[in-house]
């Protein structure tokens, strides 16, 4: 077993037969919904390709795979999109090492996480790679939005889709992982390593109370200030995204006539007091803040109060 999510298992073994016949694609594009777990299956990818055997690899005997799986291997090389932009210049570092022979086994693998994160310069930087591949190399990318992707790059390589896993494989895979049950909050998000990250942050306890403070607040039995104080200073994106959620599932509501049981008094009380109009200016307001938020130092309580108090 390769240790990954139930959900990727199956997509992993089609992985593995590529290697073992020798027809694994010099570039892949693995991508799926945002927080299924592309990074952790392109990490699985880069040790099974960085062993030295091909039966049954990754062995996990390897000198390759045991300095893989110390995260020192010499010829895995990661560029990183998820804090920010990859630039030319990292993209030009790993392109030009890559260009030697491996220093351990047969194999070199370069993963950009999150890929459309390139800028144009580092994209095309890339794609010269993609097109004349070192010989033994590897690229492995990920990205939930490829078709930020340049056309030319995403022609180059091969598609992976990843599945998205029931709320109860989620749910399962959470209590294994963190021994926590997150079901409460399933409404604000069904993606298994988002959640896993809200775990082991303060906005989990937080987002679990806000439908029942909405609901509160909306039925006069809490202040504005009280409510908009309820956001932790280092969860302020947290808590819009949480009334956004709310919001968004108020709509939905109006169509299926199903939401979850957690909110279903904050999503009538919602209803009860606007139409679906007014709930979607308040999505476009709110997503609007915390762009604002995102690259302004304005106080975000206040803001948060002021976006309320139009309501």
């Amino acid at each position: 077993m390769s240790g990954l999510a139930p959900w990727l298992e199956h997509t992993y073994q089609q992985a593995q037969q590529w290697r073992l016949q020798g027809t694994f694609h010099h570039a892949l594009l693995i991508s799926g919904s945002n927080g299924v777990g592309q990074n952790a299956f392109a990490e699985a990818m880069a040790k099974l390709l960085l062993c030295e055997k091909t039966n049954n690899a990754p062995c996990g005997q390897c000198h390759s795979c045991q300095v893989a799986k110390a995260d020192t291997h010499p010829d895995l090389l990661v560029l990183d999109g998820q804090e920010g932009g990859i630039r030319v210049d990292a993209v030009r570092q790993v392109v030009a090492k890559v260009a030697n022979k491996p220093q351990l086994g047969y194999s070199k693998v370069v993963l950009l996480h999150e890929a459309h994160q390139m800028n144009v310069n580092a994209a095309n930087a890339i794609l010269k790679a993609l097109e004349e591949p070192p010989s033994s190399t590897f690229f492995i990318l990920t990205s939930h939005t490829s078709r930020a992707l340049m056309p030319t790059i995403l022609s180059r390589c091969q598609r992976m889709t990843l599945p998205t896993p029931s709320p109860e494989q989620v749910n399962q895979w959470l209590l294994n992982e963190a021994k926590v049950d997150a079901s409460k909050l399933l409404w604000f998000s069904q993606t298994p390593y988002h959640l896993l990250a809200l775990t082991q942050s303060p906005s989990f306890d937080m987002l679990q109370q806000l439908p029942a403070w909405l609901a509160d607040w909306l039925n006069g039995n809490l202040r504005t200030d009280e409510l908009a104080g309820k956001a932790n200073k280092d969860a302020t994106a947290d808590f819009i995204d949480g009334l956004l959620a709310l919001l968004t599932q108020a709509v939905q509501y109006t169509v299926t006539g199903q939401c979850h049981e957690q909110i279903l008094a904050a999503v009538t009380g919602l209803l009860a007091r606007y139409d679906i109009y007014r709930l979607m200016t308040f999505i476009q307001q709110l997503t609007e803040l915390k762009a604002q938020l995102d690259k302004t130092h304005l106080n975000p309580t206040i803001q948060i109060i002021g976006e309320l108090n139009s309501w």
